[in-house]
C-alpha cells in the first residue's frame, strides 16, 4: 500500500507498506512530501517493471504546490525523481495512457481555479510540461481515467466539490481533450461531490459512475456507452449531513458479478457498504 499522510503539521508523507500475502503489512519506507500531501497514484512511470509513484502536495493556501514523482526499485523503497511546481493546488491525481503510447501519463486536479492538469509521459518517466483544462471552474478534486466509449482512448472524470457537478473531457486520441460536459452529481444547495468511482454497476459492458456528497445522499449516473451519461439517481444511503468522504468499488458477494460499493462516512467512523442488486 502507497499511504499519504496530512496531519496539519506542516510534514505531509508518503508510507509505503509491503504486504505479506496474508493481509498484512509493515511499514518499508516513509518519505517526506511537504506541507500538505493530498493524494497518491501508482504505476511504471519509466518501463522498468517496478512500480513507482506520483503523489500531489497541496502546498499552502493561493501560493500553489507540487506534483513529485518517485521511482520505485522494486524492493519496497523509492528515490525521489522529481518535483512539478504549481501555481494553484494539486489535490487528486491518477495514472492512465492519455495518448495511446503504452505509457503511463498523470492527470492531477488543480483545486483554486477548477481546471485539470495533464502530464504526458515521453517514455522514461519524465513528464511534458502540464496542458490544463477547463473542470468547471471551482473546486476540482477527485479525478479518474477510464475508456467511456470503446474506443481505446481513455478520458478524464472529474469531481467538483464546490459545483456539485461531474466534469466529462473525452480525448481526441492524441492526449489532448474536448471541452467538458457536465452532469449534475447533488440535489442540494452544498452538496459538495467529494470523489467519483466508475465501474458497471448494470452489467450492460458501459462503464458507470458513482459520486459520494460532502452532505446529501450518494448518486448513480447510468453511462451509455458513447461518453454520455443519463441523469444522476440518488443512492439512498442514509448517509445525509453525515457526508461521504471518498468511494470504492468492489465485490462484496461472493459469486456476484455486479460491483458494490463501500463509502467511509466521516462524521460518522463507519463504512457504508452498499449492495448491488442486479
Amino acid at each position: 500500500m502507497a499511504v499519504t499522510e496530512n496531519n496539519g503539521t506542516g510534514d505531509g508523507s508518503l508510507a509505503i507498506f509491503l504486504g505479506d500475502g496474508k493481509g498484512g503489512f509493515r511499514l518499508s519506507a516513509s518519505y517526506q512530501i511537504g506541507v500538505a500531501s493530498g493524494f497518491v497514484t501508482v504505476a511504471d512511470f519509466n518501463g522498468d517493471g517496478h512500480l513507482d509513484a506520483a503523489v500531489t502536495d497541496q502546498g499552502f493556501e493561493g501560493r500553489g504546490g507540487d506534483v513529485i514523482v518517485f521511482f520505485g526499485n522494486g524492493h519496497g523503497q523509492l528515490t525521489r525523481d522529481a518535483t512539478f511546481k504549481m501555481s494553484q493546488q494539486p489535490v487528486g491525481i491518477a495514472a492512465g495512457d492519455l495518448n495511446g503510447d503504452r505509457h503511463p501519463d498523470l492527470a492531477v486536479t488543480l483545486a483554486r481555479d477548477g481546471t485539470v492538469a495533464v502530464f504526458l509521459n515521453d517514455g522514461t518517466g519524465k513528464f511534458l510540461k502540464p496542458v490544463t483544462y477547463n473542470a468547471g471552474g471551482g473546486e476540482a478534486v477527485g479525478v479518474k481515467i477510464a475508456d467511456l466509449r470503446h474506443d481505446g482512448r481513455n478520458d478524464l472524470l472529474v469531481a467538483n466539490l464546490s459545483k456539485n457537478e461531474l466534469a466529462v473531457l473525452l480525448n481526441k486520441g492524441d492526449g489532448t481533450f474536448n471541452p467538458a460536459q457536465f452532469y449534475i452529481t447533488g440535489f442540494s444547495w452544498g452538496s459538495g461531490t467529494e470523489a467519483v468511482v466508475i465501474a458497471d454497476f448494470r452489467l450492460n459492458g458501459n462503464l458507470d459512475v458513482a459520486a459520494v456528497n460532502e452532505i446529501d445522499n450518494s448518486v448513480l449516473l447510468y453511462g451509455n456507452g458513447d461518453g454520455t451519461f443519463e441523469p444522476a439517481v440518488e443512492i439512498h444511503d442514509k448517509i445525509r449531513s453525515d457526508g461521504g468522504y471518498s468511494i470504492a468499488a468492489g465485490n462484496f458477494i461472493t459469486g456476484n458479478k455486479a460491483p458494490d460499493l463501500a463509502i467511509p462516512i466521516q462524521d460518522d467512523g463507519k463504512v457504508a457498504i452498499m449492495i448491488n442488486t442486479q
